[in-house]
């Protein structure tokens, strides 16, 4: 049986132009790992390897092509989805490669600074490196989350970066397709706080599945 029609939220050409800006930038990288010596050698491959990284997440998160399927099941019978592997340890990884490589640059530029080929965009790597640390103490502490959707007998459960909420199914009224900023579903809540937004992007399943399955699980409350 055809699956229901869904709508593509995430555009073709932009899809095309992030993946070619890294394929090229990944291949550009290549060429100066092979002409590098020494500590700028090593991390310019960092600088490929990280970028690698970001190609095959990208790759996952906006080409992948989203399909109904059937949820993991808890023994309790909460219906949960995560981001994909992929999509996460891509991001995951490429964040570490460049935390490492912006430590070996602030190593050169304290000991000899003319030995930085672009002194202007390593300080600003160095620069944004420092700014991350605070998101990496959270991921070491458990407190930087893989995007998770979980849809429980009394509740639902969004885990996703920074955000952790827990909402009771009475104060859920429902959920919609959103189609930008960010490109997901929003669900819509009676309280004041701010409506969460699932990226779509961040899962494999399309956003009309996820709308159906908060729908069915605000509904199945509200019956019990």
């Amino acid at each position: 049986m055809d699956e229901p029609p869904t709508v593509r939220l995430v555009p073709r050409w932009y899809t095309a132009t992030v993946l070619t800006v890294l394929a090229l930038a990944t291949l550009v990288l290549v060429g100066l790992a092979l002409t590098a010596e020494g500590v700028m050698g090593w991390s310019a491959w960092g600088l490929v390897v990280a970028f690698g990284l970001l190609f095959a997440s990208a790759a996952s998160a906006l080409a992948r092509r989203r399909r109904r399927r059937e949820p993991q099941v808890t023994a309790d019978g909460t219906r949960v989805f995560r981001a994909p592997p992929l999509t996460v340890m891509g991001l995951v990884g490429a964040w570490l490669v460049l935390l490492v490589v912006a430590a070996l640059w602030a190593y050169v530029a304290v000991t000899d600074f003319d030995a930085l080929e672009s002194p202007g965009f390593s300080l600003v790597t160095i620069v944004g490196a420092l700014a991350s640390l605070p998101d990496f103490l959270r991921l070491v502490t458990g407190r930087l989350h893989r995007w998770t959707l979980e849809l429980g007998h009394d509740s639902l459960v969004y885990r996703g970066y920074r955000t952790h909420i827990t909402v009771p199914w009475s104060d859920v009224r429902g959920a919609i397709v959103q189609r930008r900023h960010p490109a997901g579903v929003r669900i819509d809540l009676r309280a004041n706080a701010p409506d969460p937004v699932v990226p779509i992007a961040a899962f494999d399943v399309p956003a009309e599945q996820l709308v159906e399955e908060v729908l069915r699980g605000r509904k199945a409350a509200s019956g019990r």
